[in-house]
């Protein structure tokens, strides 16, 4: 039989995300002011020196856990080929994957329950999360010209009425009830809600 050799170490990155995984149910188990360096420390297997290699304090490690949860790959919106107006539908879409994911319910639920104790969560959760993806879609809108708008409102306001209208809702229902998320009646209303506001073919004039 042959032998089996050493396991391969692991990368920096692999390691990082062992730890944010680990970190984050306990943070979500015992709130985030009961758990200490070494509990995540012992909770991963290894030492609180070796812990503080890759993050100066808990709340570093927070705020890099908040923040790797709103990485978006370079190809995480797949929009060749697609219209503008197409493209700001799948970016939606996209978002209410992620917003209603039960990684980032749980990081919400979170946020809420240690908001008193530690305001500076909910600035950094703002500041990584909500303002990250509100910003890829205002770029989604601007990417549409003016022609092709029914309100000629700003790109900002857009983004938000389009938020407010297909995503908020269930994400609020879910947070706060718990209640099942119908993702085809989201895309429905995301198609629709686009269409009502940007005009995809232009009547040509003769």
């Amino acid at each position: 039989m042959a032998k089996l050799g050493r396991p391969l170490a692991m990368s920096v990155d692999e390691r990082r995300k062992e730890i944010f995984i680990i970190a984050e149910k306990l943070f979500g188990d015992q709130g985030y002011d009961s758990v200490t360096m070494a509990d995540i420390a012992t909770s991963v297997g290894m030492s609180k020196k070796t812990l503080y290699v890759y993050f100066k304090d808990k709340k570093e490690l927070f705020r890099e856990l908040v923040s790797s949860s709103y990485i978006w790959s370079d190809d995480a919106f797949h929009e060749q080929n697609l219209t503008a107006i197409q493209q700001l539908k799948n970016r939606l879409k996209v978002c209410a994957e992620h917003v209603l994911s039960e990684r980032h319910i749980k990081l919400c639920r979170l946020i809420v329950s240690e908001h008193r104790s530690e305001p500076e969560i909910t600035a950094t959760f703002y500041e990584m999360g909500i303002s990250t993806s509100r910003n890829h879609l205002i770029d989604a809108v601007k990417k549409i010209e003016q022609q092709h708008y029914v309100l000629k409102l700003d790109p900002e306001v857009l983004a938000d009425m389009l938020f407010g209208a297909s995503i908020a809702k269930p994400f609020v229902d879910v947070l706060m009830a718990n209640q099942q998320i119908n993702f085809s009646e989201i895309f429905d209303t995301i198609a629709k809600t686009v269409d009502a506001l940007f005009v995809e073919h232009l009547k040509s004039c003769e």
